[in-house]
């Protein structure tokens, strides 16, 4: 399957007209999709959920006369469009040393190859010097063809009129959305436990984040449900109808929706007419099935579907990123949902972030396009599955030999970076004062010991369940792995001391 998709492109390629060029060409996702097999289906219209602020907005008629070029026999001169000329622009070219391949032997060995990658003005395949200027908001053509293919090789879309477009990374994507979405007094459904960069977009805005209880599953239908169900707009306001979640190796709990569990959520945002915000950046880092995947074709099959996979009505918006699976400086990411969203979103990043950078663009278009190409880039998320993979292990096994299972509690995280160390409160000596006060010693001895971890209360949704539970988030992907071990053992020799009678 995945050997025919590959080919499929290939030949799309071929047969397809050359790439836009020249400074910020208009580029749309529709120019690289597959046409070939349509669903016959459509997306819902989600205008009547739009904020006030973006039925307001408009698009840029600068930027898209900026976009359009019209052929002239005697050639265009563009006068309109205050662009620098490249000639000006100080740097002539940019080298960069990348990661070529990752093979692995008979044994189980990875070993690597670098090659270096040159970006230069007035190269045909992608000009550093258009590169330079301003872009496109929905991303250059070069990357953008890439990542549309990477998409539909990821996900089995069930409707229609879709696209993607790339964002300048997920903190400003989800400030974007919620801008195009949320008006002040609105409310997000959240998981009790969430991102707290999410919390903190959420704020400023005006907007209440409801917390949905969780279990070992992650997000829980039934409370969904309820709350929902039960809801009064005459007490709290306009009913819901954003549901925000993380939904592979769970930012902070570690927790990997299972594939029942998200039809069983998505059926509820059916039946509640809900947007899906499905903020997926952990998705790629399979920890667990990742030893049972010899090859790109089962390292996918391996991957649980999305909930983009599982729409049917266009109601999922889906963010992916670079910063964990490649590096986050490059603040790049892609955003797929239905059209109208999309192209809203993008109405407001021509005002704010305008286009992702271009030498992050070109960077990724070099190592993603040029050098690794669709099965390149899966076998290094396979590499880097494998990496992190021993990385939990050795975390793992340093919380087993020094925090005590009847005071601490974990899971096994099967994807993702994050290990939930729970603590149980009842076993804590009396004089220590409140739970809040017990995270904040603990959180500060820890710091003098020399290891830092993340406090629990700082993700929770609802600040009024403060002091209920006490727990802390571990990432075993933030150093080597031969300093895992003794950064558990220095965060036991803080907490311990604590809390044993």
């Amino acid at each position: 399957m995945l050997s025919n998709k590959l080919h499929d492109f290939e030949d799309r390629r071929k047969t397809s007209s050359e790439l836009p060029g020249g400074i910020a060409p208009a580029t749309s996702s529709n120019s690289f999709r597959n046409f070939k097999h349509s669903t016959g289906r459509k997306s819902l219209t989600w205008r009547q959920h739009l904020s006030e602020e973006c039925r307001r907005r408009q698009g840029s008629e600068l930027k898209a006369a900026a976009s359009i070029t019209t052929p002239c026999p005697m050639g265009s001169i563009n006068l309109g469009t205050a662009r620098p000329d490249a000639r000006y622009f100080p740097w002539q070219s940019m080298s960069l040393d990348g990661v070529a391949s990752v093979e692995q032997d008979a044994s189980g060995n990875e070993s690597t190859s670098i090659l270096p990658m040159t970006c230069i003005k007035g190269e045909d395949a992608y000009d550093f010097g258009i590169a330079m200027n301003y872009g496109f908001t929905a991303g250059s053509p070069q990357l953008l063809r890439f990542i549309t293919e990477h998409v539909e090789l990821i996900h089995d879309f069930q409707y229609d009129d879709w696209e993607t477009c790339l964002t300048c990374g997920t903190t400003s994507a989800l400030d974007i959305l919620f801008r195009v979405l949320c008006n002040p007094g609105d409310s997000v459904l959240v998981e009790s436990y969430t991102y707290a960069g999410t919390l903190q977009a959420l704020k400023p805005l005006g907007v209440t984040p409801i917390s949905i209880s969780m279990d070992e599953d992650g997000l829980l239908p039934t409370d969904l449900n309820t709350k929902l169900s039960n809801w009064d707009d005459t007490k709290k306001g306009r009913k819901p109808f954003i549901l925000y979640t993380i939904p592979s190796g769970q930012n902070p709990t570690g927790i990997t929706q299972p594939l029942s569990r998200k039809k069983e959520i998505y059926a509820l945002a059916e039946k509640h007419n809900l947007i899906i915000i499905e903020d997926d950046p952990y998705y790629f880092l399979q920890l667990t099935n990742i030893t049972s995947c010899s090859d790109p074709s089962a390292y996918l099959k391996s991957l649980i579907p999305s909930y983009l996979s599982l729409d049917t009505s266009g109601r999922v918006l889906r963010l992916d990123a670079t910063s964990k699976i490649l590096a986050p400086g490059l603040r790049t990411g892609w955003l797929t949902g239905p059209s109208e969203l999309i192209n809203k979103f993008l109405n407001y990043t021509e005002y704010s972030t305008v286009a992702p950078s271009g030498p992050s663009q070109i960077m990724l278009y070099k190592l993603l396009d040029q050098t690794w190409g669709h099965e390149g880039f899966l076998r290094w998320l396979m590499h880097l599955s494998r990496q992190y993979r021993q990385c939990r292990d050795v975390l793992l096994a340093a919380c087993e030999r020094y925090l005590p299972r009847n005071l601490c509690r974990w899971e096994v995280p099967d994807v993702g970076m994050f290990i939930w160390i729970k603590v149980d409160v009842t076993q804590v000596r009396d004089n220590v004062g409140s739970v809040v006060e017990l995270e904040e010693k603990i959180y500060g001895f820890a710091r003098t010991n020399g290891v830092q971890v993340s406090r629990g209360s700082w993700f929770l949704a609802d600040p009024g369940k403060k002091g209920e539970e006490l727990a802390f988030r571990m990432t075993f992907a933030a150093v080597e792995k031969e300093v895992l071990d003794e950064a558990v053992k220095r965060f036991a020799d803080a907490l311990l001391p604590l809390i044993t009678k």
